[in-house]
């Protein structure tokens, strides 16, 4: 064998002294073979340092069992583990994945779907980021699924989504029941559908107890993903204002400690005076003095119920067009401590 090509399956079956199709056999684990014949295939498999085909093998078996996931910050510990789930959830499949960063780049996103398509892959998923992925920006052949994100309000692309709506309101409903009336909501300036929905729990819950809502007590923060400097920052910004306080919910963790900092910068007690909820239930509201109290998804069903209709879709069932995973409030110090 000439060691600058890579091996072939013919080198295999000249090794383990079997035939070709014996070789295709045990690597397909298809037909009917000895578990010696076996191990001196697998042996000899080793010893050469074969490699299969994967892509001539697509082209025979129509898969590539391989899938694209497109993640908008791998930086983010929640999508981060949302990956990390789905990840192992398809290998378990017997697929590999392609993680792509799409930096929350509507550009970026479209050019990794046409890269993912020219790969061959079996299927897509979509994890956050833009919300102007509609069924027109993917060929009908590849299945695509949307998690934690919503591809359109026309589109019949499967999407897997928290409990927003619900979340905003259990958090805003914690922060009436520990006595606040004067909550600041901090949402972001680019507002996916997720957050939207955060916001409308917020408006209900104050709705329902008779506290009107005001754009004053609405702070929005530059990009999708806000860093927690911009959060503390205005809300200094809206502590130097002397308006009444004594509440806040944050629509992500990061803005949570965020607005933490600028309250203990100010010497503003919490829980005592402002009670703080985030969103996420990230590991950043365990390690924050005091511990945040926040809205808990749960990345690992998000990642499960996407994985299942992405494997439903690529074998040609049908997948629901929406699943919903529920939500739980987790309640810590930053509020708790005051009831």
């Amino acid at each position: 064998m000439d060691s600058r090509k890579p091996a072939s399956i013919r080198d295999v079956a000249q090794m383990a002294g079997v035939s070709i199709a014996t070789v295709s056999r045990v690597i397909n684990n298809n037909g009917r073979f000895s578990e010696a014949t076996r191990q001196r295939v697998l042996e000899a498999i080793k010893s050469c340092g074969y490699v299969t085909n994967m892509a001539a093998k697509s082209l025979r078996s129509s898969q590539s069992k391989t899938i694209g996931m497109i993640v908008p910050d791998i930086s983010n510990d929640f999508y981060s583990t949302l990956a990390l789930y789905a990840e192992q959830e398809l290998a378990r499949s017997g697929y590999s994945v392609f993680v792509c960063n799409s930096a929350n780049n509507d550009e970026r996103e479209r050019s990794y779907i046409r890269t993912l398509v020219s790969k061959r892959v079996d299927g897509i998923i979509c994890i956050s980021g833009s919300n102007a992925l509609s069924e027109e920006a993917i060929p009908q052949s590849i299945p695509v699924v949307c998690v934690d994100r919503y591809p359109g309000v026309d589109s019949s692309i499967p999407r897997v989504i928290s409990e927003d709506e619900r979340g905003g309101l259990l958090a805003t409903e914690h922060l009436i029941a520990c006595g606040c009336h004067h909550i600041l909501f901090i949402t972001s300036a680019v507002e996916d559908l997720n957050k939207q929905n955060r916001e409308r729990g917020y408006q209900r819950a104050l709705a329902q107890h008779g506290i009107p809502a005001s754009d004053t007590y609405r702070l929005l923060l530059p990009g999708h993903r806000p860093s927690m400097d911009e959060a503390e920052q205005l809300v200094k910004a809206f502590l130097a204002e002397g308006r009444p306080l004594d509440g806040i919910f944050a629509v992500s963790d990061h803005a949570a400690v965020g607005a933490l900092a600028a309250l203990q910068a100010a010497a503003v007690d919490v829980p005592g005076t402002v009670k703080l909820v985030g969103f996420d239930d990230s590991i950043y509201t365990r390690i924050a003095t005091p511990s945040i109290t926040s809205v808990q998804r749960f990345p690992q069903k998000l990642a499960h119920e996407g994985c299942a209709a992405l494997l439903r879709l690529i074998v040609g069932e049908q997948a629901p067009v929406e699943t919903v995973v529920p939500v739980e409030l987790v309640e810590r110090a930053s509020t708790v401590g005051a009831r």
